[in-house]
């Protein structure tokens, strides 16, 4: 009879991703900032290094896929109306 397989943990890191999604760019900011003052904590235990490591590049990552998405909007707004529509609508003409 086969064993019944033990149930999976959770990935830490997709759950950090997902808690970094729901995140705006101030939150994630402020996440990161608390994560570099406890990295650079030297009381931080070694096998808590990694972990905060990898969290910090998660929200880091978010920073910065929030930044370019305003940046692409703002690529996309007419100087003059400030508008995206009209901007899009002569662009395709």
């Amino acid at each position: 009879m086969p064993k019944k397989s033990q149930p999976v943990k959770n990935d830490p890191l997709a759950e950090w991703r997902r808690d970094a999604e729901a995140l705006n760019y101030e939150e994630a900011l402020q996440a990161l900032d608390l994560l570099l003052a406890r990295l650079q904590d030297e009381a931080l235990p070694l096998s808590e290094l990694q972990s905060s490591h990898q969290r910090a590049e998660i929200y880091l990552s978010r920073c910065e896929q929030l930044l370019s998405e305003t940046e692409q909007n703002v690529l996309k707004l007419d100087p003059k109306t400030l508008n995206t529509e009209t901007f899009e609508q002569r662009n395709d003409a």
